[in-house]
């Protein structure tokens, strides 16, 4: 850069002198000794290097600024699509044999019952639809999640029948938020083939949802132990906690617990990471 910037000079220098002469005439010239030119041009040399070299930091240093923000945008890109392809893997989705054995049960109800078997078919296509959905968004309301819920339970009372027992306990102004799709209903789903199939006389499942001190509480019972969730369950919770965290990071916690032969499945989301 130096060295152009010398070349330039050398370059400039007899243009201007041209322009001198051509602009300025002669009796209003000044004319310059030659220790006084050499003097002009070694002091507008370095006023012109110095200028140079402070449009080339400038240029340098705008071209690192939009280097580090492409950087940047890439970075929250991938951040971006990594999260949205973990989000897409962990969500919740029916699974293929209970579809498989519920369609079995409804077989046996068609000729026995017309209308019941006609109504189970229509809670699995709502069930399905349900399914499919949830992974084209990342948030439903509740009101929409918990009619999957009762689809669900409604279609396995026909294998368990009197075995299975459900209660719902929704606050009103918890309806319209939203939470992450089939969340609660694979929780319903754990606690149906963990706990109530493994019981001789089944149990029952209480589902209840509210507000208190600005958090959010969605809350499943069954009836049954830990122990006897641990061998299987695992992977189910391990994903709502990677969903969990993945959607609300710390703002939102899940927990297992059990009470006089109840397990208690508790998520608890941040009233500032949910909508009304």
């Amino acid at each position: 850069m130096l060295i152009l910037h010398v070349i330039l000079q050398i370059m400039l220098w007899p243009f201007l002198f041209y322009a001198q002469n051509l602009l300025v005439g002669s009796e209003a010239r000044f004319e310059f000794t030659a220790s006084q030119t050499f003097d002009k041009r070694l002091v507008n040399y370095f006023y012109f290097l110095f200028i140079s070299i402070n449009w080339l930091v400038f240029i340098y240093a705008y071209k690192i600024y939009q280097s580090k923000q492409e950087d940047l945008k890439q970075k929250l890109s991938i951040e971006k699509n990594l999260k949205e392809a973990n989000l897409n893997t962990l969500k919740g989705q029916i699974n293929p044999h209970f579809i498989f054995n519920s369609l079995n049960n409804i077989r046996g109800l068609v000729q026995e019952n017309p209308a019941k078997s006609k109504e189970m078919i229509t809670r699995i296509s709502e069930l399905l639809r349900s399914s499919l959905l949830s992974g084209k968004t990342n948030f439903v309301t509740i009101e929409q999640e918990l009619e999957t819920v009762e689809n669900f339970l409604e279609i396995s009372k026909i294998q368990y029948e009197d075995r299975l027992q459900f209660q719902m306990d929704i606050s009103s102004e918890t309806k319209s938020i939203q939470i992450p799709p089939m969340i609660v209903q694979m929780l319903v789903e754990n606690a149906v083939k963990h706990g109530i199939s493994i019981l001789k006389n089944g149990g029952e499942i209480n589902i209840k949802t509210f507000l208190n001190n600005n958090n959010f509480h969605i809350i499943v019972k069954n009836t049954g132990s830990i122990s006897q969730h641990e061998s299987s369950t695992k992977i189910g919770l391990k994903n709502i906690e990677e969903r969990l965290k993945l959607l609300f990071d710390d703002k939102a916690n899940f927990k297992l617990s059990e009470e006089n032969n109840e397990v208690t499945a508790e998520i608890i989301i941040n009233q500032d990471h949910f909508t009304i």
